[in-house]
């Protein structure tokens, strides 16, 4: 069974509140299989963004990551 991001994200933040670069990498290749950020993970990832649940690392790589989606629209 294929976990939605929304719960992959739930149970990185669980352990300490943070989600590292190790997970955040994780989570792309999640957000990325299909080829594709949709609107829902766009959503999903820039609350994350906003609420900073991610490390310096990770918040860079998934800014980096919707940058990328938006420019492609």
């Amino acid at each position: 069974m294929v976990k939605s991001l929304q719960d992959a994200l739930k149970e990185a933040l669980a352990d300490d509140g943070k989600i590292s670069h190790y997970e955040a990498r994780a989570l792309r290749e999640m957000v990325m299989a299909d080829g594709i950020v949709s609107q829902d993970e766009r959503e999903l990832l820039q609350t994350a963004l906003e609420n900073n649940e991610f490390d310096d690392k990770a918040f860079e790589l998934f800014q980096s990551m919707l940058l990328r989606a938006r420019l492609k629209d």
